[in-house]
């Protein structure tokens, strides 16, 4: 069997594994729940705000006029998918580690990686159909969301009276928004699966990725100092966080959104540039992804742990 061929029929296993998995489906329940939650809890605030359910009798003075209007663009098209695209960066990315750690972590604890690999010996092509699935189950789970989202837009515009600015351009600007999602999870889930390979079990990869998105958001909190100085502020840039926050706010004002109205805290212009977020986050992938080639390669590959 050809590597091409060995290739396919791993990819095809694997994205048939990952579709019946019933983690995946909790996991994809949860995130709509939660994403569904979030965008009736705005829609909420607006509603009290504006005095929608009593006619404009009874109004509450909840926040400023800006972040009302953000939150007016997040439950209306286009603004929608920034929203979207910002949860699935956001709580979307925990629910990612998770499902790649049960994706790399499961063949270990089953005791089923001995037999998959004698019949596709190439680990690289393993490790390589594995990831590609998981893209691939993390972009179908993208146009769920987004699909959803805009069903909510519709549904809480209309109650609110929201003007509908949508146009062709922004349809076509998905595509590369979910693209831009996708490259902020890689990094995270590459360190997932290097974790469940390394510590052979879910546990590890729940373990390491988690540890690591942590440690990572933290470490992103530095990016205030680098107001202090122009040099503290090129190095904290070469962490992974600053970088990841500049693509989520290029999704975000993609369509039309500002998150620094609605988050004092962050100071867009501390932020890198897109092009070196770009590249700092393909670096990192590629460190993450080569050293779970490298665990992959040289274990000593046994039955169930």
């Amino acid at each position: 069997m050809d590597t091409r061929t060995m290739f396919t029929n791993l990819l095809a296993a694997e994205w048939m594994k990952i579709a019946r998995r019933p983690m995946a489906l909790l996991l994809l329940g949860i995130f709509l729940a939660l994403t569904i939650l979030q965008q009736t809890l705005w829609f909420l605030v607006v509603a009290l705000q504006e005095g929608t359910f009593s006619g404009g009798e009874v109004t509450f003075g909840l926040l400023s006029a800006a972040a009302i209007e953000q939150i007016k663009r997040q439950l209306s098209l286009p603004g929608v998918f920034g929203a979207m695209l910002s949860a699935i960066n956001g709580t979307g990315g925990i629910l990612a580690v998770i499902l790649t750690a049960g994706i790399f972590g499961s063949d270990f604890n089953w005791g089923t990686l001995r037999i998959l690999l004698t019949r596709a010996p190439n680990r690289g092509a393993y490790l390589l159909a594995k990831l590609v699935a998981l893209q691939l189950a993390l972009l179908a789970a993208m146009v769920i969301t987004l699909i959803t989202g805009a069903l909510l837009a519709l549904l809480f515009s209309s109650i609110l009276d929201l003007p509908q600015q949508f146009r062709v351009i922004d349809l076509l600007l998905v595509p590369a928004g979910m693209l831009r999602a996708l490259l902020v999870i890689l990094p995270y889930t590459l360190i997932a699966a290097a974790s469940a390979i390394f510590g052979r079990s879910v546990i590890a990869g729940v373990g390491g990725g988690l540890i690591f998105l942590a440690f990572d958001v933290s470490a992103g909190s530095l990016n205030t100092i680098g107001a202090v100085d122009p040099l503290i502020r090129t190095l904290v840039n070469l962490l992974l966080q600053p970088n990841i926050n500049r693509l989520v706010v290029e999704n975000s004002r993609m369509f039309g959104l500002d998150q620094s109205v609605l988050t004092s805290a962050l100071d867009l212009n501390l932020l890198p540039s897109q092009w070196q977020a770009i590249i700092v986050i393909v670096v990192y992938s590629a460190i993450f992804g080569y050293s779970a080639y490298r665990t992959l390669s040289r274990q000593d590959i046994g039955g169930a742990s």
